[in-house]
């Protein structure tokens, strides 16, 4: 896995883990990448993690589960 797509699982797993949620816009924002890269970073994670999140169709974002544990600590 190359660092920098290390990097943004690690802040996906973090931002779930911290404030129970996480979407694109945090990912484009913080590593300056365009919604393609965030979408297929997210969905990177969840094929590492795929009980940690669930998508919320009504606040359009990604929330952690009751199942979550963490990738990286």
């Amino acid at each position: 896995m190359k660092y920098a797509v290390e990097q943004r699982l690690r802040l996906i797993d973090f931002l779930l883990s911290q404030y129970g949620t996480v979407n694109r816009s945090a990912v484009m924002d913080f590593f300056g990448v365009s919604m393609p890269q965030a979408s297929l970073d997210i969905q990177g994670y969840l094929a590492l993690a795929p009980s940690n999140a669930a998508y919320c169709l009504t606040r359009k974002t990604y929330v952690r589960t009751a199942d979550f544990k963490r990738v990286w600590t």
